[in-house]
C-alpha cells in the first residue's frame, strides 16, 4: 500500500494544475487502499475519451473505464433502463480514466506515464 500512495501523490502533484478531478484518496477521514486511479478530465465527451485511451495505448500505457454506469450494460437495457434517464452517472463515466496504479511501477514508468497523460490530454483541454 505504501508505494500505491507514493504513486498517488507523484500522479497528484502533476496534475494538480491540470482540468481534472482525481479520486480523492486520502484526507482527515480516509485512506483508500489505492487499488485504482480514477481521474475524471472536465469539459471532454465520452468520444474524446475514449481517443485518450487509444492514444495511451499506442504509447504502450494500458489506461481503462473502470466503472460503467448499470444502465448501459446490456441486462439492464434489456429490463428498460436507459442512460438518459441517469444524467449524472452519465456525467460521471464520460470522462472518466482509469490510470496504472501498481505496486511494482518504477519511478521512470510513473513519470513516462504523467509525460505523456499531460501531454495528449492537453489536446483536447487547452
Amino acid at each position: 500500500m505504501e508505494r500505491r500512495q507514493e504513486i498517488i501523490k507523484k500522479y497528484n502533484d502533476a496534475f494538480k494544475d491540470l482540468p481534472v478531478l482525481p479520486l480523492n484518496h486520502k484526507d482527515d477521514n480516509h485512506v483508500s487502499s489505492g487499488h485504482l486511479y480514477i481521474i475524471r478530465i472536465k469539459n471532454i465527451t465520452e468520444e474524446q475519451r475514449n481517443e485518450i485511451i487509444v492514444k495511451m495505448a499506442e504509447k504502450g500505457i494500458a489506461c481503462n473505464v473502470h466503472y460503467k454506469p448499470l444502465p448501459m450494460l446490456t441486462a439492464y437495457k434489456n429490463l428498460g433502463f436507459n442512460i438518459k434517464d441517469y444524467p449524472n452517472s452519465y456525467g460521471f463515466y464520460k470522462n472518466e480514466i482509469t490510470l496504472p496504479l501498481y505496486s511494482r511501477l518504477t519511478n521512470e514508468e510513473v513519470d513516462y506515464i504523467i509525460e505523456n497523460f499531460t501531454k495528449i490530454i492537453g489536446e483536447y483541454t487547452l
